[in-house]
């Protein structure tokens, strides 16, 4: 019977979970940092912010 209860415990203990950070530090962050944008891409986007103004 115990082992009934358990088994669910243990199958949400995912070996890519533990090794997680448990304490953040405020404004950092910690992810693979951005590729910068091209011109072209720069361009689109400010063509796109300008039609959103109002």
């Amino acid at each position: 019977m115990a082992l009934l209860l358990v088994t669910p415990l243990l199958a949400g203990c995912n070996e890519e979970e533990q090794a997680r950070p448990i304490h953040l530090e405020k404004g950092v962050y910690r992810g693979a940092a951005d590729s910068p944008l091209s011109a072209d891409q720069v361009q689109a986007l400010q063509q796109r912010s300008a039609g959103q103004r109002f």
